[in-house]
């Protein structure tokens, strides 16, 4: 939820197109009502005040100073990129794909590969993108590398 977050008023604060960057709010409300149900079925309802907070005090922090947002979005870059190495650390260990889809991870290469085109114009985005793809590419070649093959008789 950060990084959308922080990717969003990236965006927003730099002026990008409406549609380099579209799909965050609604990813970002889905993500929202998803922690609310944990929060509701768990239990924790009282909390959700402070997600809230944390919530709209990120949003206005993050463009305090201009170095900020740019920091933000590179610890995003990075904090994504280093989730995804981990994915392939924990792959290559154990040497079986388990219940990872295949599909999931190539949908999102291909998304990262899809905002290549909108966003070739700025560096920074463009390199996420860039990384993210490889990785997200890599992350599936795994997982089909690693996928038990079921036997039929």
């Amino acid at each position: 939820l950060f990084s959308f977050l922080v990717f969003l008023r990236y965006q927003v604060y730099y002026g990008y197109p409406l549609q380099t960057y579209l799909e965050y709010p609604i990813i970002i409300v889905q993500d929202i009502v998803l922690l609310l149900f944990i929060l509701r079925f768990s239990g924790n309802m009282k909390r959700a005040l402070f997600y809230a907070v944390t919530f709209w005090g990120g949003w206005y922090m993050l463009t305090l100073r201009k170095w900020i947002i740019d920091l933000a979005m590179n610890l995003c870059t990075l904090i994504s990129a280093a989730s995804k190495l981990a994915q392939l650390r924990c792959l290559w260990q154990t040497k079986d794909s388990g219940q990872v889809s295949a599909l999931t991870w190539s949908m999102s290469a291909y998304t990262c590969a899809s905002k290549l085109w909108a966003t070739w114009c700025e560096a920074l985005v463009l390199i996420r993108f860039i990384t993210m793809l490889i990785l997200n590419i890599w992350v599936t070649a795994t997982i089909l590398h690693y996928r038990k093959t079921k036997k039929t008789e």
